[in-house]
């Protein structure tokens, strides 16, 4: 098998060092800002330098995670944290905001840049964007088909390609969920998503289905529930097929999970690790990890989602949300002995041991009910005991009142055994030299010992007699500036300039070492504080003869809806691949704008560019483009009059410089804006319209709910995409001298 990249996630320090010891060949970590998952613990700046000396010592890779989106008021605290960034030297940066790329591209080159699946890189034109922006490597939408995929990887161009393997799933594209920014005020473009998609619906719900299925250890049985949770996703877990993906061309198979436990982390990897080959990246523990010992740890339903395309099983699981754990056993009965406690009888297909954890069919709030080992004993001796085999008849103490039934499936919910697989990691940060390589001359005069490293000087004074051995000097020399563990520098070449062969006390040598370093660190300092300082001066506005119109009122509306009466500055249609030349003959060429879908699935961006082809043949000269994919094909086939619609997330002045310099003439703000981030849209010299009237898509998927009628929603279908909105239409309060936009493109059908 091709040598592929193992990628697991580290929400905090130890889980790195236990990602490392389970065989990954890479992690992505966030700090505490700036990151799609501001809730996990995170690193600080000390940790992740530790954690690339480490990496980059053991031949592994840290990619940071600066995926989030960046209001023009954090564009100071965004570019200070860059220069930090570009100081530790991961090996690449994850990126969403285009403004971010632009400002690492100008400023801070030597960091890589990585798509995020945030930018939702779905089809060959958005990888080619890209990399043309100066991508190295793309993270793709989850919802591709392996077809999708290997298509996409043989004509990139030899643009690295990454692709989630495991793990939860957003029911939503990644990227164009409002849910939690539009509902919850907690953004998931910026780190902060309360997991809507997790909602528990009991009120008027009209499902797939009548009788959601539950867990057995031999299938999907059925059961009923009176609670629904019609958008909730299924756990990723390719497993095997994984090698498809290698073969397919992918270069790094990624694991979710930076909210997951060390333990989970290290399990999942591991897992992975044995499937993909080269055990030698396994450095812990030699026994391997079963399918059944991860779900001890956690386990949702599973699904390969669209791996092999759609019509499938339904990846929506709307019966339980939470960990369920690794089926053993099915309960034969519940007694109760002489002394009135109760027991739990089954034969379990696993060993287990008192504090394991089990948990049962029965559910409350979407959680299975569970309980910890307390006394445990084989069924036919009826002597406590720590643990029993697998293949045992097994009475289990119950609590009072436990409200278990014969016949409920048993699963293992927590294993000891399987933790003490994976004892904690062990680090020392003296172990792990730095990446800045400096040549050191050390020169010895009567009076001073002195030191020039990468044009950085330091000395001692002193007095210094002739040496006894002079022969051991320069080991001396080389034994202190060896000792750069923990910082950020590593000894290069070595000269030491002794004319008179004199003795110098290593305590001496220890100082001017440490004094060095100050020095050393005092100068990337001041050389750090020149770029940021160039990287703020950077105006990103445009000049003053390039600044906006005049305020305008502009409408759009989606082919099949009709122009409502009023004074319309522009209207503007939204088509798709499907749309017939019927569908926009009633449109004036010369004063419509034709606008372009937030998602093409490959198979249908050909056909999509057929007629973009021939539409401008008509005479519509006037295009919206809805992601970078849209905007290459649009400069393509020599649009000139291009705008930008608000999933293109315009929410900075560098995001407004890199989309002016692709050809965009205009902005629609992003309805997850702040009033203070909109005032300086409005002033900031673009062309930038503001939404005043929307029914803003909380969910854009291509997966079907599992209820399509739920109390306070409308669920409908758009272009092969499932769309979550309010019945009603939200208005917006712009500021006053803006241009608006009233869109009705997102409307549900009446």
């Amino acid at each position: 098998m091709k040598q592929t990249e193992l990628l697991s996630p580290a929400g905090d320090f130890e889980t790195a060092l236990a990602a490392f010891d389970a065989g990954a060949d890479a992690v992505y970590c966030g700090l505490a800002g700036f990151s799609a998952r501001a809730f996990a613990k995170n690193l600080s700046f000390d940790e992740l330098g530790s954690l690339v000396r480490l990496a980059h010592a053991k031949g592994r890779k840290v990619y940071v995670t600066f995926n989030t989106l960046v209001d023009e008021a954090d564009v100071g605290q965004a570019v200070e944290t860059l220069s930090r960034l570009e100081e530790i030297g991961p090996d690449a940066l994850i990126v969403q905001d285009l403004g971010v790329a632009r400002l690492c591209r100008r400023h801070f080159p030597s960091l890589a840049l990585h798509a995020s699946t945030q930018l939702v890189a779905h089809n060959l034109e958005g990888l080619l964007a890209l990399k043309d922006l100066g991508f190295t490597r793309v993270v793709l939408a989850r919802e591709l088909s392996l077809a999708e995929i290997s298509s996409m990887a043989k004509r990139c161009g030899g643009l690295e390609l990454e692709c989630f393997v495991h793990g939860a799933l957003c029911y939503s594209i990644s990227g164009l969920c409002l849910f939690g920014a539009m509902e919850k005020g907690r953004s998931g473009n910026r780190g902060k998503c309360p997991y809507c998609c997790r909602m528990e619906v009991t009120g008027n719900v009209s499902p797939e289905r009548s009788e959601p299925r539950k867990r057995s250890i031999e299938g999907w049985e059925r059961v009923d529930r009176s609670t629904m949770y019609p958008f909730s996703m299924k756990d990723l877990r390719l497993g095997e097929d994984v090698r498809k993906l290698v073969d397919a061309g992918v270069v790094s198979l990624k694991i979710e999970g930076r909210m997951k436990s060390a333990l989970y982390v290290a399990a999942v990897t591991k897992f992975y690790r044995q499937i993909m080959g080269n055990g030698e990246r396994v450095m812990g523990n030699g026994k391997g990890v079963t399918l059944a010992d991860l779900e001890t740890i956690f386990s949702r339903r599973t699904t390969e989602l669209y791996l092999d395309g759609m019509g499938g099983e339904s990846p929506v699981d709307p019966v339980s949300l939470g960990h369920l754990g690794a089926p053993i056993g099915t309960v034969k009965r519940v007694t109760k002995d002489r002394e009135g406690r109760r027991w739990l009888r089954f034969h379990t297909a696993r060993a287990l041991e008192v504090h394991d954890g089990l948990q049962f069919d029965t559910m409350s709030d979407g959680r299975h009910l569970g309980l910890g080992i307390r006394e445990m004993r084989p069924a036919i001796s009826r002597t406590p005991v720590f643990e029993v085999a697998a293949g045992t008849d097994v009475e289990i103490e119950l609590p009072e009142d436990f409200p278990i039934r014969e016949g409920e499936n048993v699963y293992c919910s927590m294993s000891n055994a399987v933790r003490r697989m994976f004892p904690a990691p062990g680090f020392r940060p003296s172990d792990c030299l730095g990446g800045v390589k400096v040549d050191l001359e050390v020169t010895v005069a009567a009076d001073s010992v002195s030191v020039v490293a990468n044009g950085v000087a330091a000395s001692v004074r002193g007095t210094f007699g002739p040496a006894k051995s002079p022969e051991k000097t320069y080991g001396a020399v080389e034994k202190a500036f060896s000792k750069l563990g923990g910082t950020d520098y590593a000894l290069g070449k070595l000269s030491l300039v002794d004319p008179d062969r004199r003795f110098v006390p290593m305590s001496v040598l220890n100082d001017l070492r440490r004094d060095l370093v100050e020095r050393l660190d005092e100068a990337r300092k001041k050389a750090r504080r020149a770029k940021v300082e160039a990287a703020l001066a950077d105006d990103a506005r445009p000049p003053e003869s390039a600044r906006g119109p005049s305020p305008a009122r502009r409408l759009k509306i989606r082919v099949g809806q009709t122009v409502p009466a009023g004074r319309w500055d522009e209207v503007v249609v939204a088509i798709a691949p499907s749309t017939g030349d019927a569908e926009v003959a009633a449109f004036d060429a010369s004063t419509t704008r034709l606008a372009l879908p937030v998602y093409t699935a490959e198979p249908d961006f050909g056909k999509l560019r057929v007629l973009v082809k021939r539409l401008c043949r008509r005479g519509f000269a006037m295009w919206e483009a809805s992601d970078l994919a849209t905007l290459r094909l649009l400069k393509a086939v020599g649009v000139e009059d291009v705008t930008a619609d608000w999933t293109l997330y315009a929410f900075n002045s560098h995001s407004l410089a890199e989309l002016s310099s692709l050809g965009v003439k205009r902005f629609v703000a992003s309805p997850e804006n702040a009033r203070e981030n909109l005032s300086f849209l409005a002033e900031s010299g673009y062309d930038v319209e503001l939404l005043a009237q929307q029914a803003t898509p909380l969910f854009v998927s291509l997966t079907k709910p599992a209820a399509e009628r739920v109390d306070g929603l409308a669920i409908y279908r758009r272009d092969n995409l499932w769309v979550t909105t309010r019945p009603v239409p939200r208005t917006f309060d712009a500021p006053a001298g803006a241009s608006v936009r009233f869109d009705l493109s997102w409307n549900p059908p009446e």
